[in-house]
Formats: C-alpha cells, sequence, structure tokens
C-alpha cells in the first residue's frame, strides 16, 4: 500500500487511542490498521448515501401521516407546531415534558439562521433523525396507530417492529456521524433493518436503496 502515509503521521493525526483498536483487531500490523480505517470510512460513507434515501423516506412518511392526524382533528396550522402541545408530553410521566421542543426549537432555529421562510417545511427537514425515532417510542403511543398506517407493508402494527430497528440505525447513524469505528458492529444487520423498515414502507423504496446502495460490495471486500 504504497500511497500510505508514514504510521507517525497517521498516530500523530488520528491519536493512538483511536487507532489502538484497529491494531487490536489486526493483531499489530499497521498496515493492515489503515486498511481497516480507510475501510470503516468507506463503509461510513456508503451507509450515509442510503441513509439519504431511507432517513427523508422516514421522515416525510410520519410528516404525512401526523399531517392527516392534524387535519381529521381539525386543527389550524401544521403538527410541527404542536399548539395542543402533544409532542412533548410524557404518557409515561404525566406532566413532564421531553425532548420534541427542544429539537423543534432547535430546527427553527437553523430555518432562521439560514434565511429560509419559516414554514413547516423547511422545519421538517431541518429536524434530526433522533426526533423521529422519540415519536415511535413508547412514550408516543397516542400517535402510534396513525404512524402505523405508514407501514403498510409490516407484518403487523406492533411498535416494535419499527421502534426497535429504528432505535439500532439511530445508534448507527450517531457513530457515523462522530467518525466512530462501525466495522466492529453489526452492519450486516444494521443494512438488513434499513432494508427491511423501507419495505414496511414501500417495497420500491427498499429495492431502490438496495440497488443504489455500495454497502453490500463493501461488506465483501472487508480487509
Amino acid at each position: 500500500m504504497g500511497n500510505d502515509p508514514d504510521w507517525s503521521v497517521v498516530e500523530t493525526n488520528l491519536s493512538a487511542a483511536r487507532l489502538r483498536h484497529y491494531l487490536i483487531a489486526v493483531g499489530g500490523d499497521r498496515t493492515r490498521a489503515i486498511a481497516l480505517y480507510e475501510w470503516n470510512i468507506a463503509i461510513s460513507a456508503a451507509f450515509w448515501e442510503s441513509f439519504s434515501y431511507f432517513e427523508v423516506a422516514l421522515r416525510n412518511t410520519i410528516d404525512r401521516q401526523l399531517s392527516a392526524r392534524h387535519a381529521r382533528l381539525t386543527r389550524p396550522g401544521h403538527w410541527i407546531f404542536d399548539d395542543a402541545h402533544e409532542l412533548g408530553r410524557d404518557a409515561l410521566a404525566p406532566g413532564k415534558h421531553q425532548q420534541p421542543y427542544r429539537d423543534v426549537a432547535e430546527a427553527i432555529r437553523r430555518v432562521r439562521v439560514n434565511r429560509k421562510p419559516l414554514e413547516a417545511g423547511q422545519i421538517v427537514s431541518e429536524i434530526s433523525f433522533g426526533f423521529w425515532h422519540q415519536l415511535l417510542s413508547k412514550r408516543h403511543l397516542a400517535l402510534w396507530p396513525d404512524i402505523a398506517s405508514g407501514f403498510p407493508h409490516a407484518p403487523s402494527r406492533d411498535q416494535a417492529l419499527i421502534r426497535e430497528p429504528v432505535a439500532r440505525l439511530r445508534d448507527l447513524r450517531n457513530r457515523i456521524g462522530h467518525h466512530h469505528r462501525i466495522w466492529a458492529l453489526d452492519i450486516s444487520g444494521r443494512y438488513d433493518d434499513m432494508l427491511t423498515l423501507a419495505g414496511y414502507l414501500n417495497p420500491a423504496v427498499r429495492d431502490w436503496i438496495a440497488v443504489k446502495s455500495r454497502v453490500p460490495s463493501l461488506l465483501a471486500d472487508r480487509p
């Protein structure tokens, strides 16, 4: 691997603590450690590409379902502004307000900083993946019957079928976002989670992700 930098350059810039895990995994071979590090970057990037399809489809599905609920309840405006104060209401601890309020407030702040119109669509596009995971949690079971209809191809309306793989994908996404190693995870399983959930939304979305994804080829070429 003649294009690799000297180990001293790698260690100085990436830190010995970070590289220790890679060295242990390859029996102390520095060349193989660099190869594993580069592969970790490549597989992370490939997952990020697939998230670009899946995450947008997931949030748009939830947005459509909650918009339909909002209209059915004859509420004005858009559900994201939460005039009914539902999103932060904790079903497991009545009276306690939860993170969703802060997530929406942060999304509104980003829209303003970017000088975009303060419209529902702009706010929804700025909200973190964690927000959508929270709406699928046990704390928001009141919303689940409406959200469940957005997964028409799921084998049942059991919330856990959606909640649990979304939680695993959230963890993966966070690790990728912080440039952590993901090779130590069951990344093949996480890819299956993504395709399964996408298929519950729409088999065509699952197939689209599968056709475009570089994840399988990189998994087959792990150093």
